[in-house]
Order: C-alpha cells, then sequence, then structure tokens
C-alpha cells in the first residue's frame, strides 16, 4: 500500500507545525514500515508539496537534501506540484502571503488530484493525506476520478489550523468555503475522511462547519523521539549559546517561543513578569519580529531579552539550561501545538517545567499539577499567580513534573503510535496487525 502525505512545508523549506510533523514522520516510518512487514504489509511513501525556489527564505537545501535522502532510503518518492505562482511566497490580502489565494489552492489541488491517482495505480491501496488548504479541493477531484481509474484512494483532509485561527474578526469567504468544502464531502463518499489532529479540532470542525463525527480519523502530532536534536548538551555548551545571545546565565528565566503573530500571545509573559517583578527573567523567542513587544517592555519596565530567531538549538539551551524554571505557551484556541512535545523531551533532565494556557490543543496536553500547569487564557494575573507556584516548587517536585511530561511523550505522543493508530482506522490489513506492531515499536 501507498501513503501519501502533501503539504506545504517540511521538506524543501523548513519552519516549525506541519514542517515539524512531516519530518517526524520522514524519520519514523523506517520503523514502522519494518514491523508492518512481518505482518504482509509493504508501505511505500510518497511526499508532496508545492514546489519551492532555492530563493524562497526558508528553504533549506541541507535539511531538504538529508530528508529526500530518507524517503529514497524507504523505497518512497518526493515530487513537487504547481500553485499559481514562482515558487516563492504568495500574495494574499487575508494573511495567509505564504499560499496566497484559493485560485493557488485549486491549481495545486487539481495537479494533486492528478498525481494521487497515478500513485494509486502503483498500490493496491492509497490513503493520501492532504493537509491544509492548499490541497483542500484534492480529496474531491481524486475521489470523482477513483472508479474511473480502477483505483483504491482514501483521501485524508487535515485541517491542522482553520481560518477562525489565524484570519478573524476579517474571514475570507473563499478561503472558508474551501475548507468547508472536504469537510462536506466527506459525507458523500467514504473515500474521503477528515484528519483529527486534536479533540478541539474535531469538536471546531463539527461545531463550526459541521462535519460528521464518523467520518474522523485519528491523524494526531507526535514527535521523533529518536531525533539527535533531543541529546542532553553540556552545560558548556548550554551556557555558550545563551551567552552569544545575550540571555543572562546568572538569573532564573522565563522563556516563550513561536511565530511573531499576536494570536500566540507572546505579550501575556511580558505582562506577567510585570507582577512578579525581579523573581526571574523574561525571554521571547520569535520571528518575525514584533516591535510592540518591545514597547511593551519599555511601557511596564520589565527588563526582557527579546530574540527574533528560530534557532533551533537556542530554542534547546533555553528549555535545558538549569537556571531556566517555566515555558509559557499562551496561545488562546491552539489547534494543538507541538512545543508542548518537544519541550518536555528537552527539559525531561534539567530546565522549564511547561505552563500553557487552558485552551484549545494545549489543554489536551497537560495533567494540571502533575506533568504542566494551565492557566487562565488571556489573564496575566493568573499566569504570574501560576509562574510564583513553580518559582516556589521543591527540586523533588519538579523532578516529578519533568519526569511524568517526558513519559506522557514518550508513551502516547511519538510518530510511530501516531502512524500506526491513523492507518489502522481505514485499513483493514493494518487494523487486524496494530496491537501487534505497536507492542513492538514501544
Amino acid at each position: 500500500m501507498g501513503v501519501v502525505h502533501a503539504a506545504f512545508e517540511g521538506m524543501q523549506i523548513f519552519v516549525g507545525g506541519v514542517g515539524t510533523a512531516i519530518r517526524g514522520q520522514v524519520a519514523a516510518l523506517p520503523r514502522v514500515q519494518r514491523e508492518l512487514r512481518h505482518h504482509g504489509v509493504d508501505l511505500v511513501p510518497h511526499f508532496i508539496e508545492i514546489a519551492y525556489l532555492p530563493t524562497h527564505p526558508h528553504y533549506d537545501e541541507k535539511s531538504f537534501a538529508r530528508h529526500r535522502e530518507l524517503v529514497a532510503e524507504t523505497g518512497g518518492t518526493f515530487s513537487v506540484v504547481p500553485s499559481g505562482t514562482t515558487g516563492l511566497a504568495a500574495d494574499s490580502i487575508w494573511g495567509d502571503a505564504g499560499l496566497g489565494e484559493p485560485r493557488n489552492w485549486q491549481i495545486a489541488s487539481a495537479a494533486l488530484a492528478g498525481r494521487l491517482i497515478d500513485l494509486a495505480a502503483r498500490h493496491d491501496q492509497l490513503v493520501a493525506y492532504c493537509h491544509e488548504p492548499v490541497f483542500a479541493f484534492a480529496p474531491l477531484h481524486a475521489s470523482l476520478q477513483c472508479e474511473a481509474a480502477g483505483v483504491d484512494l482514501t483521501a485524508v483532509y487535515v485541517s491542522h489550523a482553520t481560518a477562525y485561527a489565524h484570519e478573524m474578526p476579517l474571514p475570507n469567504p473563499d478561503r472558508l468555503m474551501a475548507e468547508s468544502l472536504p469537510v462536506h464531502w466527506a459525507k458523500v463518499t467514504p473515500r474521503v475522511r477528515l484528519g483529527a489532529i486534536s479533540r478541539h479540532m474535531s469538536d471546531h470542525l463539527i461545531r463550526e462547519y459541521g462535519a460528521r463525527a464518523e467520518t474522523f480519523v485519528p491523524t494526531g502530532n507526535g514527535v521523533d523521539t529518536t531525533d539527535h536534536w533531543y541529546r542532553q548538551r553540556s552545560r558548556a555548551e548550554l551556557t555558550g549559546l545563551l551567552t552569544r545571545h545575550g540571555v543572562p546565565v546568572d538569573r532564573d528565566l522565563l522563556v516563550t517561543f513561536g511565530r511573531g503573530v499576536p494570536y500566540k500571545r507572546h505579550d501575556m509573559l511580558i505582562r506577567a513578569a510585570a507582577e512578579i517583578r525581579g523573581s526571574a527573567h523574561p525571554v521571547v523567542m520569535s520571528d518575525p519580529d514584533l516591535p510592540e513587544l518591545r514597547h511593551l517592555a519599555e511601557r511596564l519596565q520589565v527588563d526582557a531579552t527579546l530574540i527574533t530567531s528560530f534557532d533551533r538549538e537556542l530554542m534547546a539551551a533555553l528549555l535545558q539550561w538549569e537556571r531556566t524554571r517555566a515555558l509559557t505557551l499562551s496561545a488562546r484556541d491552539e489547534p494543538w501545538g507541538m512545543i508542548p512535545m518537544e519541550a518536555r523531551l528537552l527539559a525531561r533532565e534539567t530546565g522549564a517545567l511547561l505552563i500553557a494556557a487552558d485552551s484549545g490543543g494545549f489543554t489536551e496536553q497537560i495533567d494540571q499539577g502533575v506533568d504542566g500547569f494551565l492557566h487562565v487564557p488571556d489573564d496575566p494575573s493568573d499566569l504570574a499567580r501560576v509562574i510564583d507556584r513553580v518559582l516556589g516548587l521543591t527540586e523533588s517536585e519538579q523532578r516529578s513534573v519533568r519526569r511524568r511530561g517526558a513519559e506522557r511523550v514518550l508513551n502516547e505522543e511519538s510518530w510511530p503510535k501516531k502512524i500506526i493508530e491513523s492507518l489502522r482506522a481505514v485499513v483493514p490489513e493494518i487494523d487486524a496487525a496494530a496491537d501487534a506492531v505497536l507492542d513492538a515499536l514501544t
């Protein structure tokens, strides 16, 4: 059987979010392949993206070459489809400058649908995960041609963040229509399903888009627990990294990460820091730059370190540093969020404990007071209260939270487990072997 992941990021351009999910699956697939072969299932992966020029600001030739090689080693393929652009960021008046207007998505989706039909002809069965609105039209086009082409194909539309999260209160009606199409087409044919990355997103699609619960399959999000990035760095390595970026190593730190967009609510840490006055030093790491954060820190007279970067080594160093007391994530209605999982593995021995807004996918990832902490969304005073609680924990209590957080990721959120759980929902042969495969993988 073939498995396709069609996405707008991950291989050619190196960014977080969906890109991290794609790279994690690439790394995990060889282990999944080996175990499935013991049960008579030969899984062949195919990765498809919209085409990018090397001059794209996030193009990463080194990462691209490494992941392309990993895909080739599995016997899989990588290919690209057009998106109505020259391979650079598209223009859009509605907040999605990277993907452009729905016309671009129609072009990419039609090209993808043709590619899916061709790939399905090579396999007994093909499962295609179509990530995000750039491929929202592909499940319709592909499913309509299955009978004529004589292929067995299931298209799973995976929404990682619908328009409500990024474009309200000024919605793009064309985007809302595009994102609604696969939701309703899944009611028409079993060849189209919806991917559930979290209960929050599934509930949102049911409530706001009219999805039906029975059309969902779990897709989840996970981490590649074998990634070298999760290694424990030496104290000298950590202090060197932090010092080079101007981070004080003689003070307790509070850190937050994420894209430099307002809905991530990086301002919450600065506002909370103003209330705990000097108990710990706030560090905000975001890209692109948000000048309003600097102005806010100046107005509130908060001594903060503001870093404009997507440096993963710096992120790891901040999380593992012995004097980093907490990572705060304050976005409201985050669809799921990869950073909580990454942070728990990186800080499994020393460093930051997790504090997140009690909202969206974050709520599902935290057992309050056991493996992390939740704060009232949009309430800096409550965040300050939770920070005070974390600062007051004993070393034994801190170790317990770290251990439970890391165990949760290792036991529940590894990519091999997520891949099998998703495929078993649509492939009976994998469902029959899933329990044995999962036992072997863990």
